[in-house]
């Protein structure tokens, strides 16, 4: 009885193994040998499980599919994971539920917003790419 549950202990370590043990296999992680760049994605922790479809509290009648909506006139993020958001005030970025004092008046729906790109969706600090953004995205 013994040698069958060692048995069994072996062979679903082996088979656990197998199939989990896979370093960098389609999960973000690229491991290369030599002189070549090693690159990790770091998913962040605020990604949704599945893929979500976001009816802003703002817009609620459309559609968004990324994490980032960028407003160009108010150079201000909305952040559709965790519903905040992120503005730059007296010298730091601000990330909050509650919309920022210089638009609380604004009707949002009738301002132009920019969805960002895909690859932009597990940046948290998404504001370190905001001279980026002001560059190419520009208020009308």
């Amino acid at each position: 009885m013994k040698a069958i549950k060692f048995i069994a202990i072996i062979l679903s370590l082996f088979i656990s193994t197998a199939f989990f043990g896979q370093k960098g296999k389609g999960h973000g992680h690229h491991h290369h040998h030599g002189n070549k760049k090693v690159v990790v994605v770091k998913r962040s922790h605020y990604r949704p499980a599945k893929v979500v479809v976001y009816h802003p509290h703002w817009r609620p009648k459309y559609a968004y599919s990324r994490r980032w909506v960028y407003f160009p006139r108010y150079n201000f993020y909305w952040d559709n994971w965790r519903n905040h958001y992120v503005f730059y005030n007296g010298g730091a970025w601000i990330s909050q539920p509650t919309a920022p004092a210089v638009i609380v008046n604004v009707n949002l729906e009738k301002e132009k917003n920019v969805e960002l790109k895909e690859d932009e969706d597990d940046v948290d600090e998404v504001y370190t790419n905001n001279s980026k953004h002001k560059e190419e995205i520009k208020p009308d």
